[in-house]
């Protein structure tokens, strides 16, 4: 990981194949996920793909739904 916060410690930017581990997400899938706008947002800084650690949380944020909405919409996410 790189770019780490001196106070903090925390990565700012993820690499995209340790966001894919953290999320278990497939590199496919992301890239799907992407092209219908629904990625995080993603730093490119010449070859490498980064992801911003506040917009994966954010991202992951957005996804939260309360199991009872899952129960209710018969098993579907």
């Amino acid at each position: 990981m790189i770019n780490t916060d001196s106070t903090t410690a925390a990565p700012v930017l993820l690499p995209l194949r340790t966001f894919l581990k953290l999320y278990a997400i497939s590199k496919s899938e992301f890239y799907r996920l992407a092209a219908r706008g629904e990625a995080p947002d993603l730093v490119k800084l010449g070859r490498r793909t980064l992801i911003p650690a506040a917009s994966a949380s954010a991202w992951l944020a957005a996804r939260v739904r309360p199991a009872r909405s899952i129960c209710r919409a018969g098993g579907a996410a």
